[in-house]
């Protein structure tokens, strides 16, 4: 992992507890911590002052894959008592820094890892199976680019994404290709009839009814806030973080259930 020179500095001092959220490290739980990623340091007379040697200990990683050590050691949730305001403040301090460089902090089941960003997000032409691995692989994508502030990019791939399971489902059951016309909710209408999800009140428990419609709202909203708030149309509002987190944990979920639909219905 190689980082700009301009940054080491403030690594240095975010991890000594000198800059940013993160808590003071004294001397001796400083030489711990970097210990703890590799080196074999003494804390004693003539040590130098704490951010100089945490900088030190950053450039002499710099380059190589101790610094991703050091960055994902540094961000263990465990460090913190489980404080998720403590870390995600850390972690957004980090990213801030690294995204430069083409890195980012993303979260990958409790812990966070130094991911590599570039290239095309989401190209559902070049899937040939769908399934709740390739959903999970491209919800981390669209959360790299939440974590280098592209919130509206992340919006136009948590859609893309959709599309790109419902166009699957409709195929795979019809036996056709589908040719995408833009248009999220009529395909949506359509995995639902090859799905055979049409609804009937009368046969299912009112709590259950009400869940399964909200798929039809996070369909519809993701439709409208992908027009208004993604990077392929022009940006309406002011688009936040929590939009952008909005629309991806709810394309997760729907794509997570179609899969699970059609894996029992058609096997």
């Amino acid at each position: 992992m190689k980082i700009s020179n301009k940054i080491t500095e403030q690594l240095g001092k975010i991890i000594s507890g000198d800059q940013g959220s993160a808590p003071y490290l004294s001397g001796p739980r400083l030489v711990d911590f970097y210990n703890s990623c590799g080196y074999d340091d003494s804390y004693g007379e003539g040590f130098p002052t704490r951010w100089i040697y945490s900088t030190q200990k950053i450039e002499e990683s710099n380059g190589t894959d101790r610094l991703k050590i050091i960055l994902e050691e540094f961000v263990d949730p465990r460090r913190y008592g489980g404080n998720e305001d403590t870390l995600g403040a850390i972690v957004d301090s980090i990213n801030q820094l690294i995204k430069y460089d083409g890195y980012a902090l993303i979260k990958k089941g409790f812990n966070y890892k130094v991911a590599l960003l570039k290239g095309s997000y989401i190209d559902p032409e070049a899937v040939l199976k769908i399934g709740h691995e390739y959903v999970s692989e491209q919800i981390e994508k669209c959360q790299e680019k939440i974590a280098l502030d592209d919130f509206s990019g992340a919006i136009t791939n948590a859609r893309t994404l959709c599309e790109a399971v419902l166009i699957h489902v409709i195929e795979s059951v019809e036996n056709v290709e589908v040719n995408n016309d833009g248009k999220i909710t009529n395909l949506w209408s359509r995995a639902k009839k090859a799905l055979k999800l049409d609804l009937d009140k009368s046969e299912i428990p009112e709590y259950v009814f009400q869940i399964l419609t909200g798929l039809d709202s996070i369909v519809n909203g993701l439709a409208g806030l992908s027009n208004n708030a993604g990077d392929r149309h022009a940006n309406k509002f002011n688009t936040k973080k929590h939009h952008a987190k909005v629309a991806v944990n709810s394309a997760m979920t729907l794509c997570d259930f179609v899969i699970d639909i059609m894996s029992l219905k058609f096997k």
